[in-house]
């Protein structure tokens, strides 16, 4: 969605454009093409985004919205773009940034499922906001208070939360590259997204 607007669709075409897309990568089973000897998934979904604006544009077609398609709510979006995106942004950086933070939602969605699979669901709650790196504000005594443990606890719970948000954050980055050096290449690039470089 961020990629259409800073490509200058409107809100409502924009929305059309990546419903539209989406419906299609579902219905062609579009992501069986994909080769991870050719490159990155995030440039794959680029290039094919890329590719399918393009078309929009040549064929002078607007999907329309509702009926038979596959709909996906794109509400938050646009307030999202608003708040997130400086007007100088380019499409391939808002791209990017959107690509990253969604990565880094599926992490954390992960980590909260092992915890909450363990029966640790509150301890993870309590503890989720000590992954932002200056949360030093938090101290662990409060938190210990909250869980019914002691300080030292708390900070031997905290490194292994981020030891494993990490964790899971490698393997994530390896899922989606074919060798150890695009993973150490993928991984400089999330930390240049998140940087804003």
């Amino acid at each position: 969605y961020v990629f259409a607007r800073r490509s200058h669709l409107s809100p409502a075409d924009a929305e059309d454009a990546v419903q539209g897309f989406c419906a299609d990568v579902i219905r062609l089973e579009f992501l069986r093409s994909a080769d991870r000897s050719r490159g990155k998934l995030r440039s794959f979904l680029l290039g094919a985004f890329q590719n399918h604006l393009r078309t929009l544009h040549r064929d002078a077609k607007r999907q329309k919205r509702g009926g038979n398609a596959l709909v996906f709510s794109l509400d938050d979006a646009e307030a999202s773009l608003k708040m997130h995106a400086a007007d100088e942004e380019t499409p391939d950086r808002a791209f990017d940034r959107r690509w990253a933070f969604t990565f880094l939602d599926l992490v954390l969605k992960r980590l909260r499922e092992e915890y909450e699979e363990r029966g640790r669901g509150e301890v993870f709650e309590v503890l989720e906001p000590t992954l932002v790196w200056n949360s030093a504000e938090m101290s662990h005594e409060a938190l210990g208070t909250r869980l019914g443990m002691s300080a030292v606890a708390v900070a031997q719970n905290v490194k292994r939360l981020r030891e494993r948000y990490r964790k899971l954050l490698e393997r994530e980055i390896a899922d989606t590259v074919d060798s150890p050096e695009a993973a150490a290449e993928e991984r400089a690039h999330l930390i240049r997204v998140l940087a804003g470089g």
